[in-house]
């Protein structure tokens, strides 16, 4: 064999070996970790502290909305029962005419049944945490009819609802469920109420309320 020829079986043998050696050999990786102020840093958002939610019971023993949805999700038995719920009318449902009066009799109105939402506080904007209270009146013209009613009594005992039945105890239709009272009403709480009214998360149909605090005067009600 030439010098030459030895060389390039030399050459080869090496080249050989290294690929051996690289297959098999144990690769490591260096890590450097960098410290002090020249070491990057993740700039991550603080953790958010919730608010605690609110409580079940008002001190009077009433519940909250809160409350009595947060019942019934562990108790089956808490639906379709008597409850009584503390809270802040924050909408009022006024059906309403072409003309943007009220609904009276005459206008034969396409109306959903009288209903006001409550909530737990007087500034609830979150509509999942209002509470739907119906079953009061069955048109909007007997509301208008009580609460006229209410103002030339001054006081007097309200009259009772339209069609109550002889020999049962007046329900009289309420007059001052306005935005900003805080009532509180026992009623049935359930998904549907007999008048259609219907509400997956729970609603009350109605049959007495007491006003705590009735609703702020209107701003320019001393212009």
């Amino acid at each position: 064999m030439t010098a030459g020829a030895r060389a390039i079986g030399l050459v080869m043998g090496l080249f050989a070996l290294g690929s051996v050696l690289g297959c098999e050999g144990e690769s490591k990786l260096r890590v450097v970790v960098e410290e002090g102020a020249q070491a990057p840093h993740v700039n991550l958002p603080s953790v958010p502290t919730l608010p605690p939610p609110p409580p079940v019971n008002h001190t009077d023993g009433s519940l909250t909305i809160y409350g009595v949805r947060h019942n019934a999700a562990r108790d089956p038995q808490v639906w379709n029962h008597a409850q009584r719920v503390h809270g802040f009318v924050v909408e009022v449902y006024v059906a309403r005419n072409e003309r943007g009066q009220p609904c009276t009799e005459r206008d034969r109105c396409t109306e959903e049944r009288p209903h006001v939402y409550i909530a737990d506080t007087r500034d609830e904007r979150d509509t999942t945490k209002w509470m739907q209270v119906t079953g009061y009146a069955t048109f909007q013209y007997e509301v208008e009819a009580a609460r006229a009613a209410a103002r030339q009594r001054h006081g007097q005992p309200p009259a009772p609802a339209p069609g109550t039945p002889p020999g049962m105890a007046p329900r009289p239709v309420p007059t001052d469920f306005d935005v900003g009272a805080e009532v509180v009403v026992t009623g049935n709480f359930t998904r549907r109420a007999a008048n259609g009214q219907a509400d997956s998360a729970g609603l009350l149909e109605y049959a007495s309320h007491t006003t705590t605090t009735p609703a702020p005067p209107p701003p320019n009600a001393h212009r």
